[in-house]
């Protein structure tokens, strides 16, 4: 699956919600618009990746798999890859509420 194969695809409505979610917490907390709109922009892809699934059934291997695949296919640094498990660890701990390691190898 190519990166504009995910972009394209529409998000399901439990993603949608759990979108707005993240933004008003982000906001809440007082974040930058830029950390808004990077935390929200990469959990939008990963809940394209990951379409059919509810937010909330999406693993941390799951996840891990999603950074392989943009690391991989996509070739891209460790810079995004930290980014995307930030957001995510963001999401997880102070949004959904459940719990989420950030991955070491991306912090050595």
């Amino acid at each position: 699956m190519k990166q504009h194969e995910i972009s394209i695809k529409i998000l399901n409505g439990d993603a949608v919600i759990w979108i707005e979610k993240l933004r008003q917490v982000l906001l809440i907390q007082d974040k930058g618009k830029g950390t808004v709109k990077n935390y929200a922009a990469e959990m939008t892809l990963l809940f394209k990746y990951y379409n059919s699934k509810t937010v909330a059934t999406i693993t941390q291997e799951e996840i891990q798999q999603y950074i392989v695949f943009i690391k991989t296919v996509h070739k891209v640094g460790r810079v995004k890859c930290r980014s995307i498990a930030s957001a995510c660890a963001f999401f997880y701990k102070q949004v959904i509420k459940m719990p989420y390691v950030l991955p070491s190898a991306l912090y050595p």
